[in-house]
């Protein structure tokens, strides 16, 4: 399938020569491939939002999907009506969980706008998430001990 890959979107981007050169520099630096260094400098690094209207309003929306969905969730296990399959509580898990990281991350990283900085508990939070996914994998994929 065109643009997939093992069930994995495929991210493409153009950077000038210039942040190509320091990509690649710095990837190999770092010991990790470049896709891998690419994904960690996404995911692990800061977020900083531009305070356009745009942007805002993207925040805004987010949020309020989130809303709508939490409500109809709520509204469900308050029924005893809560029926979803795995595949569709993995995915919504998954959505929510990337949406709240994200959300933790922009107001972390709007924490100069108050004079104040980021919450040092913060630093690795990210990876400990992670590797929490990783135990429990690991978890499910090895055979009971004997």
């Amino acid at each position: 399938m065109t643009g997939k890959h093992a069930n994995n979107p495929t991210v493409v981007f153009r950077p000038s020569r210039w942040a190509v050169s320091l990509i690649e520099a710095r990837a190999k630096l770092s010991g990790l491939y470049k896709k891998d260094f690419i994904t960690r400098c996404c995911v692990y690094s800061n977020i900083v939002v531009t305070g356009t209207p745009e942007n805002i309003q993207r925040i805004i929306d987010a949020l309020q999907d989130t809303q709508a969905t939490l409500k109809v969730l709520a509204g469900d296990l308050r029924s005893g009506e809560f029926y979803i399959s795995r595949e569709n509580y993995d995915e919504l898990r998954e959505d929510i969980l990337a949406l709240t990281v994200t959300m933790i991350d922009i107001i972390d990283g709007a924490a100069y706008l108050f004079n104040k900085s980021p919450p040092e508990r913060n630093i690795n939070w990210k990876l400990e998430l992670e590797r929490e996914d990783l135990r429990e994998a690991l978890k499910n994929e090895l055979p009971p001990p004997i």
